[in-house]
């Protein structure tokens, strides 16, 4: 079966479980997942045979039941899709801050979902700069939910725990809004930078794009320049890079 070597930007291929077998014809524990594109099917991960299989198109249509209930206004800002894992995302305009004048932060809603095992089903609450359009990976700060009862009689309840967790995320405009401004108010100068770079362990090929980046002498001004390398890389290491980056700089 063919295995993933080339980019596949449909997240909503039929998707399927399929039983693999041992070398001497037993059925094993470990199940094959099957992307089926054009005439081929695509082997894109392994999991077990718990393992719930969520197709991707299901995962979005109940990411906009929860936006829809939790009457915010939302807007698609675009999904990251590599034949295993899944980020769509939607900026939540009514839920912004403005650490800057006219330097808007609006929070985001994403939808997160794997057909590897590497994540489960589930939401993340990020932000992303109106400016440039940077993702800030701030949901170790703003949280998220994880759906764990998909199929059962469970779900309609954390469907509305849903809900009420991204109504509830206005609570965290206030304590954001401080820390962004603390990183506006922090002057940087090239030994902060260099020890930054030493720290986050970053290539060498990013740390000359995202000095290139660095339009002020401040912690945003540097932060900035980050995400925005890392928002154009458009993956989802790049999401982990950036996490990684908000850690270091908020903490």
């Amino acid at each position: 079966m063919p295995r993933i070597n080339h980019q596949i930007d449909d997240p909503f291929l039929p998707v399927r479980k399929e039983q693999l077998f041992t070398s001497d014809n037993r059925p094993s524990s470990q199940y094959a997942v099957m992307l089926q594109q054009e005439n081929q099917e695509i082997e894109v991960g392994h999991v077990s045979e718990n393992y719930q299989l969520v197709p991707n198109e299901t995962v979005h249509q109940i990411a906009l039941d929860v936006l829809s209930r939790s009457n915010l206004g939302f807007d698609d800002a675009g999904m990251i899709f590599d034949g295993k894992r899944y980020r769509q995302r939607w900026v939540l305009p009514d839920l912004s801050v403005e650490p800057k004048k006219n330097d808007i932060v609006q929070l985001t809603f994403d939808v997160i979902n794997s057909y590897d095992g590497s994540t489960t089903f589930g939401l993340a609450f990020n932000a992303q700069r109106l400016v440039c359009t940077n993702g800030l990976l701030l949901d170790f700060l703003l949280g998220g939910f994880r759906f764990r009862h998909f199929g059962h009689d469970a779900f309609p309840e954390e469907m509305e725990l849903a809900v009420s967790s991204l109504q509830n995320l206005s609570a965290q405009l206030e304590p954001l809004n401080s820390k962004l401004q603390y990183m506006i108010d922090q002057p940087v100068d090239r030994h902060y930078i260099q020890q930054a770079f030493t720290d986050l362990k970053l290539t060498d090929k990013m740390k000359a794009n995202v000095f290139m980046e660095v339009e002020e002498d401040t912690a945003w001004g540097f932060y900035n320049a980050c995400t925005h390398v890392l928002s154009r890389a458009g993956t989802h290491h790049a999401d982990n890079i950036n996490r990684q980056v908000s850690r270091y700089m908020l903490s």
